[in-house]
């Protein structure tokens, strides 16, 4: 056709959202290639689309996506984006962590705490267009062998609620789409706080919302799971429930 299909998702759940994100790449998203991140590997091919997808209400239990299969490490990796858990493995297996490049972004042998900035901009204006923070840094990324997928974060409090938009150049929606979107909720939680404002609705944007062609059998079943279990309780979960879960308690 020539062209990345334009796809936008609007819900007030966040695993409401990320389903029907998969379910309309997989229908309408075009069979194309990327680069791999794998050596050995000049390129994968994948399931491609733009995808834009806007929940409304990002804290509303439930919370979880049981179809997801790395729900049980959520958690750690929303410590690992606000708290830095993860920094210490950079260079030792990592490129970068959406902490270090938010928290701590290097320039010029200087570090910059962006969010701090952001939080800092909204306290003197909270209309103001400019609380954004980035990690894209033009004279190293394009060198490593795992850029950032996040690009940019921008935020504005609005009606005493603050908004925030995310936008990622690349995306593994099957894989990596619902723990980044759970992750950087509990951010703007995190910024919210500090500003002393409520939450409002999360925004997100991916150029490229992909499914990895060695993936498609396990989104061939999830689909089929997802259209077997009708009872919507089942299959999204409140946060809650799934620690309690964990701990085995009843």
């Amino acid at each position: 056709m020539g062209r990345i299909p334009q796809l936008v998702v609007k819900g007030d759940l966040l695993p409401e959202v990320w389903e029907a994100s998969i379910i309309n790449l997989w229908n309408e998203g075009v069979d194309y290639a990327k680069e791999s991140y794998r050596v050995e590997e000049e390129k994968d091919i994948i399931k491609e689309a733009s995808m834009l997808m806007v929940v409304r209400k990002p804290l509303k239990q439930p919370m979880v996506h049981m179809g997801y299969e790395g729900v049980m490490s959520l958690d750690e990796y929303v410590d690992d984006v606000i708290k830095g858990t993860k920094d210490y493995l950079i260079g030792s297996g990592y490129d970068y962590t959406y902490h270090k490049q938010l928290f701590e972004f290097e320039i010029e042998q200087k570090q910059i705490d962006q969010i701090g900035q952001l939080i800092k901009k909204l306290r003197e204006a909270s209309f103001s267009n400019r609380a954004q923070a980035i990690t894209w840094m033009p004279w190293k990324h394009y060198y490593v062998d795992g850029p950032p997928c996040l690009q940019r974060i921008w935020c504005k409090v609005v009606g005493g609620e603050l908004e925030m938009h995310t936008h990622w150049r690349s995306r593994d929606a099957y894989h990596a789409a619902f723990a980044n979107m759970f992750a950087f909720i509990h951010l703007q939680k995190f910024i919210a706080d500090k500003l002393g404002v409520k939450i409002g609705q999360y925004v997100d944007h991916s150029d490229s919302y992909h499914i990895y062609g060695q993936h498609f059998d396990s989104v061939r079943n999830f689909l089929k799971a997802i259209e077997t279990i009708k009872n919507k309780e089942t299959k999204w979960v409140d946060k809650t429930f799934l620690d309690r879960s964990v701990q085995g308690e009843t």
